[in-house]
């Protein structure tokens, strides 16, 4: 364990070293222990400060070096809280347990705020905004939400670390009672529902150019669908993906049936 003349205080320097690093936590992930190297990578100039001795850093990178899974931007509160343990190693007994206690019990919660918040919702919408502009033959499209989407990345990372350092194993507490990771869970999925619902009316096009005779006129049954519901039949034709999908069905044999079912029904002129 370190000894206390060896620490040395964490300046904002330091912090923005591992700010940088975190990009490239992803870079060496493995099957064994996922993105262990990457944290131990990020935590390499904090540790290169708190421990001078051989022992002591063989210590804290052998504490880094065991298995760590989160989402990739999520990292950076945990980095936070884990510098802000180390600092405080040998000052308090059972830090150097309590490091990896939190990294272990941070990183799932973290992971679904990170999935559900970041990868199923706010890219989805930005990506939608984007690819609205591009249909249109504009280059604002891909240039907005590369514009917007590196700004939350960079942002996020940065004030995140920041936070986590500062708050300390408080943020614990606070995620406990404000029970955030549940509100932020359940509003990311919801939202990401209203999301999915906007861009298969949007983009999924499925018309039925069926018309049944009464007399003289004809009634289309596109126009009666439409009369029901907008958008039915695209709202259709995704459930049953969706139901295959949870049955457990490979995305390659999905996509063979779609084409073999579109070429039918035009065929027979069912859809169009």
């Amino acid at each position: 364990m370190a000894e206390a003349k060896e620490q040395q205080a964490i300046t904002t320097k330091d912090l923005k070293s591992v700010f940088w690093r975190s990009f490239f936590i992803m870079s060496t992930i493995n099957y064994e222990r996922f993105q262990n190297l990457g944290f131990t990578f990020c935590m390499a100039p904090i540790l290169r400060k708190l421990y001078t001795s051989k022992e002591s850093m063989k210590e804290a990178l052998q504490r880094h070096i065991k298995m760590y899974n989160s989402h990739p931007w999520m990292a950076n509160p945990i980095l936070g809280t884990v510098i802000a343990l180390e600092e405080k190693n040998d000052a308090e007994e059972g830090i150097a347990e309590t490091i990896n206690n939190v990294k272990v019990g941070l990183m799932g919660p973290f992971a679904g705020i990170g999935d559900s918040l970041f990868w199923g919702t706010i890219r989805p919408i930005l990506l939608g905004i984007g690819a609205s502009f591009a249909l249109q033959g504009s280059i604002i499209g891909p240039i907005l939400f590369l514009v917007s989407w590196n700004i939350l990345n960079f942002g996020f990372r940065y004030y995140s670390l920041m936070y986590g350092y500062r708050a300390g194993v408080s943020m614990l507490r606070d995620l406990k009672q404000t029970n955030i990771v549940q509100k932020i869970s359940e509003g990311a999925s919801v939202l990401g529902l209203i999301v999915l619902g906007v861009l298969v009316a949007s983009w999924v096009s499925i018309n039925t150019p069926i018309a049944i005779k009464t007399g003289d006129s004809a009634i289309k049954l596109q126009e009666v669908l439409n009369s029901i519901m907008p958008s039915m039949l695209p709202l259709i034709a995704t459930l049953i993906m969706v139901f295959f999908l949870r049955k457990g069905t490979k995305p390659n044999t999905i996509l063979l049936g779609i084409f073999i079912s579109s070429f039918i029904a035009s065929i027979f002129g069912i859809l169009q």
